[in-house]
């Protein structure tokens, strides 16, 4: 069964300060008629280490290296080395990276053009024990296992431990947010996007390296995997942006609704479906700050230059006029969609 599979774009940084100024004068949409959300009893996110997840990521990186694709989505210029390493560990490094390197060095693990494999790889990973101690083989093809068996005893002595601590150091630094912020954010943009979030908690595995534009990627079912060393995933843009990726799993309602308004009125909508909700992520995420933090913050939109590049500038107009209206209770849900479509040229 094939992976629906979503990604991110990350540009170079910006201020748009005619904009900010506008979203900073939105007025709440909470109001006193409003009916109380339901309280969530079950956590947003599942987070994880997770040795085997983070040991294909990081072969899949230093594959891309290898091959001399490093511009996009690849976090280091510089392959993994460490000092002392024994002529045997790194030959044998080095016949799993060249496996990777034969096999998925020219794929993208993402989008369209993705590797389907690279993705159930990905998965089947997942489920197994985070700490490594053992690689149940049923769901990997053999020759995966064998790679990852013989790579595992060098990447655990010589990478692992820092790996690790950063990626726990990340998912302890986001703790508060999600536990503070995270359930106002996740009402807000459920409600913005008329579909629930997923019953059960989303999986994250949290990886040093993760080869995707914007250091992230989610697939469906619902998992995500972020870099706890991607420059852009830190702190407060980070949160930002995990609920962004989480936004891919509940908007089959938005994306089938815009879809459907396109054919409607002879217009190729595009990818209009991801710049909303890189949109609507920072809208909403702005609105549940602290009224100290919100003149500050920057959404990761126009941070990056998101909205910059292809059809997006157009995008970038009509969500800031037609999607706005909506998110400030101006129009509702169908008159949005009609109204964004119908802006486009």
């Amino acid at each position: 069964m094939l992976k629906r599979t979503w990604w991110w774009r990350s540009t170079s940084p910006l201020l748009i300060c005619a904009t900010l100024a506008a979203l900073l004068a939105r007025p709440s949409r909470v109001t006193a008629q409003e009916k109380p959300q339901l309280v969530r009893t079950t956590p947003l996110f599942d987070f994880h280490s997770n040795f085997w997840v983070n040991l294909h990521q990081a072969l899949f990186h230093e594959a891309k290296l290898r091959v001399g694709k490093p511009a996009r989505g690849v976090q280091s210029a510089a392959p993994l080395s460490a000092s002392g390493m024994s002529t045997q560990d790194e030959a044998q490094w080095n016949a799993a990276v060249s496996f990777y390197a034969e096999h998925f060095g020219t794929s993208q693990q993402f989008g369209p053009l993705g590797n389907d494999e690279l993705i159930q790889i990905n998965d089947n990973l997942a489920e197994q024990p985070d700490d490594g101690a053992r690689l149940n083989p049923a769901a990997l093809p053999p020759e995966i296992v064998a790679v990852l068996q013989s790579a595992a005893v060098i990447y655990r002595k010589y990478w692992w431990p820092a790996h690790n601590e950063s990626n726990e150091n990340w998912i302890a630094s986001q703790e508060e947010r999600v536990q503070s912020l995270g359930p106002k954010l996740a009402s807000a943009m459920t409600k913005d996007l008329h579909q629930p979030w997923p019953a059960a908690p989303i999986r994250v595995d949290v990886c040093y390296y993760v080869v995707a534009l914007g250091y992230a990627l989610t697939t469906l079912p619902p998992h995500t995997t972020f870099s706890s060393n991607g420059p852009a995933n830190q702190d407060l843009i980070g949160f930002e942006l995990l609920f962004h990726e989480a936004s891919h799993s509940f908007a089959d309602t938005v994306m089938n609704a815009l879809a459907a308004e396109g054919r409607i009125q002879h217009k190729d909508v595009g990818d209009l479906w991801h710049a909303l909700l890189f949109y609507t992520s920072g809208v909403e995420l702005r609105r549940v700050l602290p009224a100290s933090g919100q003149a500050s913050f920057t959404p990761y939109g126009y941070r990056y230059q998101v909205y910059s590049g292809g059809n997006w500038p157009k995008y970038r107009r009509v969500l800031e006029t037609d999607w706005q209206a909506y998110l400030n209770d101006k129009i509702d849900f169908a008159d949005a969609i009609h109204s964004v479509v119908a802006g486009l040229p």
